[in-house]
């Protein structure tokens, strides 16, 4: 009855003020209610932790607790006002006479089974196809411009955004450019910003860069030489000046032609200033095409005639727009009856509207018919995030468990969690959220909200949700949920008095605003904290008594506060990016409601350390568990944590006793986690392996048949358990693989056989490495049946396989050939064999084969499995024994990659070669033999990637014609006297040449600017360095090991045109250099340092702290290098890796070495390629 007239009041608030004003103040008095029963039971919840931690104090830490009598007081005084304020609230409401609304339905829409593309709703490019087909022609036929603009034009929901999607996912795309980047603009036209996101759509890594050299810097690394199409969708800037900027450095960072850029935008203005092409003016959909849309999203109702008529009609409402069509179409999918349709077709709003491109009172429409009134709750919640903010899916469902959105029903046997799964799978349904993007198991993990229907969730939240800039605000005080997005270094100014923000239950802000007003923030339930200037936590963060979601993504910070452990609500610590994090607090078990930990997995101490992890029952997340056999870290801890769901590693196995203590980890009742890792420590299993025991373990450890994935290291066991052994064909068995995507076996060198997985019908990606002990791969590795014929299909799903370092497999049988199975790996798109040098027989039936890679075998085997492969697009081959010429057959003219790398009696290529007329990359290095090759001529037009290393005097012929060409090397060409006139290269950006001791000159370059990566390295015979190289505006530079003579490093001070944009160098030194040169210091923007073979340095240098861009310094084989510099003057350093440097080695020996004091605090520390931990 409640729900009845409440709906009526929200029917009537539309039109009548009063009412409207009445339900703000429900809202209010519920969450003042909220807040004092949530009161309640931390103080219950205290009590009981405490008691249990016998813990007997006097005085607590929180005033108000202090006294159980004031406590009372306190609370009854809390609750007799709310009591008055909501028979106030009844009072009015019988005034207004409000009235029950019918029957509401308090359950969430079950939502319709659907077939989803993974990544595009093809839907949703209806009436767009010859757009889609005009911008790809121009995108990738534009090569007389450095930078290329076209606009699309269209009001908010025609499609610009998904148009532009089509063309940046089209085949040719992916094809024609080498980069492809995605930035989301929207209002906030900052040159600097857009910058960052282009360099963070490039690298897929959130960027910490403050400073617009550095980041411009990192992006020329990135782009710099190679042809790219970048979208900026959803642009609103009409400043010219601004796009004149932003254009300055995307010319300056790369000067290649054939560059494009695709802009999204409503404006008209925006298209004139930015347009260099013409522009793509979308235009609204016709009626059948709304209909075409609506049909497909309620594809799975029974369309009679009465709802098709219905259906129609309502697409002539849609305006055209199909973005509302989509949405509209996704709530008629929910309701299923002709009744519903016809509230939908007959609703007020159509009358209401002001004009044909008013769209948010249609969006509200579908916002109205979401149900329970929860699920509007967490709609409207997601205006917290920015408009084209990157939501993700999980973080999302935790936010509205700590907001109290997501209650299960009483009796249900669900969780918070799978309630929010729920309604975000319906959201979605609705089209409010979309962008799905999936991991390989099919699970959401990420999405957007499309711009308009953010609109519509400020304009549902405005009065709850404020969203501040660079702008300054005196009172929130009716602000629950406030988001500060700092700039630089301007920083909002704002009253946090404990009367303005006593209200505010969600705080997300990038900048140290409150300083040490945190403990105002009383009623706060989610708390997100970023950026750099946040340096340091108070412990007053343990009074917010209500928080449940804290995130901080700080990298300056060093230490949490220890009262974070007091936050006994707390059911999210998320301290991911936290680089400079020491230890997290301890009693962490004291957080009984804590549900997910996350930290980056740089980090090992943080689940060593943390102790009695089982306590936490309500655990949701939890991916690493180390193993010990101390007493609170055994692997018993996990028995009472069947909530898990997700990933969960297990590791140093070795110290779980028996199986019956594996058991007690319970992992077959755990069926909400999707990938299990077993791990066991490498060198402890090869120095004293107890197989039966490690068997017995294994056996204990079965998993729930939910499983998705499942990977297996260092298992010293000699074969696998029962139940992964078991037939899923057998009447008895569990079918426990029966979900499995992926499965990876690594380093099981004891195991004499693989399991049967054939029948598996989810399998997609199974890989196989160092199972030393396995001879043979036969049919069993298929089914366990030789008479399959009843199947249609073996390994049905499989797309990629990988066997790699299996020493003693001498067969891998092919079933066909031994039983009436139809077909096998019908779906294998890539296939891996490297490092099985005793193979003598393999399959060859890879209809869909793609990608092959093979090496570390012999040359029978290999043109056994190339024999009948017809549909290859990318074929690398390496150390393949006795292989003196490639068969014809394996030139496949569809080829568009092709290596071969440590072929020792290879002498001949075939001819065929020069028919590749669709080949990008050819890479032929460690080839002594090969004297000569076909001609690339043929290939000439597409091909980017050119590596050498052979035994001929020349390179190969038609290279001259080769002007495409990105990346050239030429490596350890032993009788290479000439290079070829490389002045028509006009595209090139990484030019490499060493190991060629008879070369003495190299040729010029038709075009430098474009260079980026320049190494030229132990070529004795060189006696001076090409003059281009002083013209080149490098970021990447390998020199040295030269003859004496050809003093390089004395030059390096007057290559003044690398000196602010070089950031990676590498030297080659000599016998008698007995130091690193001065003129590094020259070189101001150096990320990278590594020093190789300097053979007469004992010490590097004290000026190194003088490179403060120094992030990462590599040594190698510098045999006499004994001393580092200060700490001091490598405290920057991010990275250090000292390899084949013995003297050092020994002097940085964890604990004990003389320079050890000097390097514990950096962060990744790698000594002879084995990781150091801190």
């Amino acid at each position: 009855m409640i729900q009845a007239v409440l709906a009526d009041a929200e029917r009537r608030q539309v039109g009548e003020e009063r009412v409207k004003l009445w339900l703000q103040r429900l809202k209010d008095v519920a969450y003042d209610a909220d807040d004092v029963l949530d009161e309640l039971a931390y103080e219950l919840l205290r009590r009981k932790v405490e008691i249990q931690n016998q813990m007997k104090r006097k005085v607590c830490f929180f005033f108000s607790f202090s006294n159980p009598l004031a406590f009372r007081i306190k609370m009854a005084n809390k609750v007799k006002t709310i009591h008055e304020s909501l028979k106030r609230i009844n009072d009015e409401a019988n005034g207004f006479g409000l009235i029950r609304a019918g029957s509401i339905n308090g359950n969430p829409e079950t939502i319709p089974n659907r077939e989803t593309d993974s990544f595009l709703d093809h839907s949703e490019v209806v009436g767009r196809k010859d757009s889609v087909s005009e911008i790809v022609k121009l995108v990738t036929s534009t090569t007389g411009q450095q930078l290329s603009v076209i606009p699309i034009v269209g009001m908010a929901g025609l499609g610009k955004t998904t148009l532009a999607k089509f063309v940046y996912n089209h085949e040719l795309v992916k094809n024609y450019f080498d980069k492809k980047i995605w930035v989301c603009v929207s209002d906030d036209f900052d040159d600097k910003r857009i910058l960052r996101g282009i360099l963070e759509s490039l690298t897929g890594n959130p960027s910490q860069l403050e400073s617009k050299d550095a980041i411009l810097q990192n992006l020329q690394k990135e782009l710099q030489g190679k042809r790219y199409l970048l979208i900026l969708d959803d642009v609103w800037n009409e400043d010219s000046l601004k796009w004149d900027a932003l254009r300055g450095c995307l010319l300056g960072i790369n000067s290649n032609f054939g560059n494009n850029i695709i802009v999204t935008t409503r404006s008209h203005k925006v298209a004139e200033i930015m347009e260099t092409l013409s522009r793509q003016q979308l235009e609204k959909l016709d009626d059948d095409e709304c209909w075409s849309i609506i049909k497909k999203r309620v594809s799975a109702v029974p369309l009679t005639p009465d709802l098709e008529a219905i259906g129609r009609n309502i697409a002539k409402k849609c305006g055209g727009v199909p973005l509302v069509a989509k949405v509209l179409g996704g709530t008629m999918s929910l309701k299923k009856v002709k009744s519903q349709w016809l509230t939908i077709q007959n609703s007020e709003v159509w009358s209401s509207l002001r004009d044909s491109n008013d769209m948010l009172p249609i969006l509200k429409l579908s916002f109205d018919y979401l149900s329970p009134p929860s699920l509007k709750q967490c709609f409207a919640y997601c205006s917290i995030f920015p408009k084209d903010y990157v939501i993700d899916k999980e973080e999302l469902i935790q936010h509205w468990m700590a907001e109290g959105f997501l209650q299960p029903s009483q009796g249900s046997d669900l969780v918070m969690e799978d309630v929010g799964i729920m309604y975000f799978d319906i959201l979605v349904a609705n089209s409010l959220l979309q962008d799905v993007v999936k991991d390989d198991y099919d699970n959401i993990v990420s999405c957007k909200m499309h711009d308009l229907v953010h609109d519509l969730t400020l304009s549902i939240s405005k009065l709850e949700t404020l969203i501040v800039k660079g702008d300054s605000m005196d009172d929130i005080s009716h602000v629950r949920r406030l988001s500060i997005q700092s700039e630089g270094e301007i920083v909002p100014r704002i009253s946090f008095s404990k009367d303005h923000v006593r209200r505010l239950r969600t705080l997300v802000s990038n900048a140290n605003v409150f300083g040490n007003m945190l403990s105002n923030f009383e009623c706060l339930r989610v708390l997100i904290l970023s950026g750099s200037s946040i340096i340091e936590l108070s412990e007053s963060i343990g009074r917010l008594i209500h928080l449940r979601f804290l995130r901080i993504s700080c990298h300056n910070i060093k230490v949490l506060p220890k009262s974070i452990a007091k936050l006994y609500n707390l059911q999210t610590l998320n301290v991911c990016y936290c680089y400079n994090l020491k230890e997290l607090p301890k009693d962490l078990k004291n957080l009984v409601n804590l549900r997910y930990i996350c930290v980056d997995y740089i980090f090992d101490w943080w689940s060593t350390i943390l102790k009695d992890i089982g306590q936490l029952k309500c655990l949701q997340s939890f991916p690493s568990f180390f193993v010990k056999q101390d007493a609170g870290h055994r692997i018993g801890e996990l028995g009472q944590l069947n909530q898990l769901r997700g990933l969960l590693c297990i590791k140093d196995l070795e110290n779980v006793r028996d199986k019956e203590e594996a058991r007690s980890a319970n992992l077959a009742e755990k069926a909400k986690i999707d990938e299990l890792v077993f791990c066991w420590d490498y060198s402890k299993t090869r120095k004293e392996v107890n197989h039966h025991n490690e068997e017995d373990v294994l056996e204990g450890l079965q998993p729930h048949q939910n499983l998705k994935s499942l990977r297996i290291d260092n298992f010293g066991g000699k074969k696998f358990p029962s139940w992964m052994l078991r037939s899923c064909d057998a009447k008895d068995a569990l079918s426990l693989f029966d979900n499995l995507i992926e499965i990876n076996f690594y380093g099981c060198t004891e195991c004499e056989e693989v399991p049967t997985l054939g029948c598996l019908p989810c399998l997609k990606f199974l890989f196989i490495e160092g199972m030393d002990k396995v001879t043979c791969i036969g049919v069993k590795f298929y089914t366990m049946y030789s008479d399959d014929s009843h199947r249609n299909a073996l390994f049905p799903a499989l797309r990629k396989l990988k066997l790699k370092n299996m020493n003693c497999l001498v067969e891998w049988q092919d079933v066909m050939e031994v039983t009436a199975a139809r077909v096998v790996f019908p779906c294998l798109e890539e296939l891996t064999i490297k490092d099985c040098p005793q193979l003598t027989s393999a399959p060859c039936h890879f209809q869909s084969l793609n990608k092959l890679e093979i090496g570390g075998i012999c040359s029978t085997t290999f043109e056994k499995i190339c024999s009948k492969l017809t549909t290859r697009t990318s074929l690398d081959i390496s150390s393949v024994s006795e292989l003196s010429f490639l068969p014809k057959q394996i030139i496949c003219t569809s080829l568009r990659s092709l290596k071969i790398e440590k072929c020792g009696e290879l002498s001949q290529i075939p001819e065929a070669l020069h028919n590749l007329s669709f080949l990008e990359t050819l890479e032929v290095k460690g080839c002594p033999k090969l004297m000569s090759f076909p001609s690339t001529q043929a290939a000439a037009s597409l091909l980017r990637h050119l590596a050498i290393s052979c035994g001929g005097e020349v390179l190969p012929t038609g290279l001259q014609f080769c002007t495409s060409l990105q990346d050239l090397s030429i490596n350890d060409c032993p009788n290479l006297i000439l290079i070829p006139d490389l002045r028509e290269f006009r595209s090139l950006t990484k030019f490499e040449i060493s190991g060629c001791p008879n070369l003495k000159f190299i040729p010029d370059i038709g075009e430098v600017r474009s260079l980026i990566q320049v190494g030229i390295f132990k070529c004795q015979k060189l006696t001076r360095l090409p003059q281009w190289l002083w013209d080149c505006r490098l970021n990447s530079l390998a020199i040295g090991g030269f003859c004496e003579e050809l003093d390089v490093f004395s030059i390096l001070s007057s290559m003044t045109s690398i000196h602010a944009s070089l950031y990676c160098l590498c030297l080659y030194g000599w016998t008698q250099l007995n130091s690193i040169p001065d003129e590094i210091q020259h070189f101001t923007a150096i990320d990278e340092l590594s020093i190789r073979e300097f053979d007469g340095m004992e010490t590097l240098p004290e000026w190194l702290g003088n490179i403060s861009s120094l992030q990462c310094l590599l040594l190698y084989l510098c045999k006499n290098l004994v001393y580092l510099p200060t700490k001091q003057a490598i405290q920057h350093l991010f990275r250090l890796e000292i390899n084949d440097c013995p003297k050092l080695k020994e002097r940085c020996a964890k604990g004990s070495g003389a320079e050890w004091s000097k390097i514990s605090d950096i962060l990744s520390l790698f000594i002879d390629n084995v990781y150091i931990k801190r």
